[in-house]
């Protein structure tokens, strides 16, 4: 078996404009793996792709691929295929066209080139639509024709920025499962940019956070939900609760740090007093004020404000009783979802 991971980068450093985007990113990507780059705006994760391409120069660090250093290397000798968020399709060329042209461009034999695209068309389900214009096609379509047309030269690596933002939800949700099972056919490695949490964790084996230019935890969707790294990591993954352990009485008071614990841990209690959990408790018991609720297709959220004026989220049923704004709930954790992170 061949433990040589297809991309390892180390301590890539990055400033544009005076302002430093990366600082000192370490990530390696086996083979057949897909890693997601899950940030906020602005946080480096595009600059990072970017400089994976060739398209940005690092200013230090290393980038190899199987093995060989390739941070030197122009964009078309790093044997890497690229899906942007907008297409980037030849619009007077036909579907079939645009496949083939990277083969044709690397100079392989017609034949060839055309086998690989009948093939292409197949897997992404576009066989009927292969003589047609990218204008005629839907966005859906058009973006199967960017994965179809990036994996007709057999790229080493996939990278791919953004690609499923643009098109409405209605085609994003099957396009992306149709990509992870056609990622996983082919053992096709593949570095994907994405703002969209969800998504990372649908289709990625391991999701790098980024935040202010480094990689603040890279780890696999489960093992995320179970223990992010710190503070900053649970925060933008936005599925947990966090209480300062400061603002907090009893045996759950500490001098530092933070109790998180997943959103749906937290539910409605039957006491009547907010009252610290004893060593053999059942849990974190707390009271907090109802600042709104929403309700939205799967649940209702409700915002609410504990102890020190703490923001917290309670997901409640659509059936269940309503929680009217400004009034006092008394609230529960269970011990086990709890987990203290320092500062």
């Amino acid at each position: 078996m061949d433990l040589m991971p297809q991309l390892s980068i180390r301590d890539a450093r990055l400033a544009l404009g005076g302002r430093p985007v990366l600082r000192g990113i370490d990530l390696s990507l086996a083979r057949g793996e897909v890693v997601a780059l899950l940030g906020a705006s602005g946080c480096g994760k595009t600059t990072l792709l970017r400089a994976i391409a060739g398209l940005q120069r690092l200013d230090a660090g290393t980038l190899t691929m199987s093995g060989q250093q390739v941070q030197s290397l122009p964009p078309q000798q790093r044997d890497i295929g690229m899906v942007f968020q907008h297409y980037a399709l030849f619009p007077n060329l036909t579907v079939r066209e645009n496949i083939r042209f990277g083969p044709l461009a690397r100079g392989e034999e017609p034949a060839v080139a055309d086998a690989r695209a009948e093939e292409l068309l197949a897997l992404v389900e576009l066989q009927a639509l292969a003589d047609r214009l990218p204008p005629a096609l839907s966005g859906g379509q058009r973006q199967r024709v960017a994965l179809a047309r990036a994996l007709a030269t057999q790229p080493m690596l996939l990278l791919m920025d953004e690609p499923f933002s643009a098109l409405d939800e209605h085609f994003r949700l099957p396009l992306r499962r149709q990509f992870r099972q056609l990622q996983r056919a082919l053992g096709q490695s593949c570095v994907i940019v994405t703002h969209d949490r969800e998504e990372a964790f649908e289709i990625a084996d391991r999701v790098a956070v980024m935040v202010d230019g480094v990689i603040a935890q890279c780890a696999s969707p489960r093992e995320l939900r179970r223990a992010p790294a710190n503070r900053r990591v649970a925060d933008f993954l936005g599925m947990f609760n966090r209480l300062d352990a400061r603002a907090l009485d009893g045996a759950w008071r500490r001098d530092s740090g933070h109790w998180i614990a997943p959103v749906d841990a937290l539910t409605l209690s039957e006491a009547t007093d907010a009252h610290p959990v004893d060593p053999h408790g059942d849990g974190l018991h707390l009271r907090a004020s109802v600042r709104a609720s929403y309700p939205g297709q799967q649940r209702v959220t409700c915002e609410l404000e504990g102890p020190g004026g703490q923001g917290l989220t309670l997901w409640r049923r659509h059936e269940d009783p309503d929680l009217a704004p400004g009034s006092e709930v008394p609230l529960t954790i269970a011990e086990a979802a709890l987990r203290w992170i320092d500062d």
